[in-house]
């Protein structure tokens, strides 16, 4: 099992895996127990791959930074919305809010750039858009 694997199977049956400082921080459901000398042994591959992870992606053109705090996965964005993986969820965001004040609504998915900031906002990164360099 790859350490990929290992993070997809522990956030699949409802548990959490992050990273504080160098310490791996996890709660797993007893019914995936059996992923804890997984993480044990594939500690270091782990560590490396939480700490990609939490990396902040570039933010488009346009687009400040303002709070830089992910919440731990699972999110409840909205009724029936969860998502487990926060880093890809905001990677896509902000593909998603460039694509939208590029004017293309396919490609941000149809969400307005309000949409797309407060759903920014509910994984923990709050940004400003600036209309100037936006354009």
């Amino acid at each position: 099992m790859t350490p990929a694997q290992v993070l997809m199977e522990i956030e699949k049956s409802g548990g959490s895996i992050r990273l504080d400082r160098d310490q791996i921080r996890y709660a797993i459901p007893k019914p995936a127990a059996w992923l804890v000398p997984e993480v044990q042994r594939q500690r270091g591959a782990i560590v490396e791959l939480l700490g990609r992870r939490r990396s902040i992606p570039p933010m488009p053109s346009g687009v400040r930074l303002l709070r830089w705090s992910p919440k731990t996965p699972p999110v409840v964005l909205q009724q029936c919305s969860v998502v487990i993986d926060v880093e890809k969820f905001i990677v896509a965001t902000l593909a998603q809010l460039k694509a939208r004040l590029q004017g293309k609504d396919f490609a941000a998915g149809n969400w307005s750039k309000r949409e797309l900031i407060e759903r920014l906002e509910q994984v923990g990164v709050e940004v400003e858009v600036d209309m100037e360099k936006s354009s």
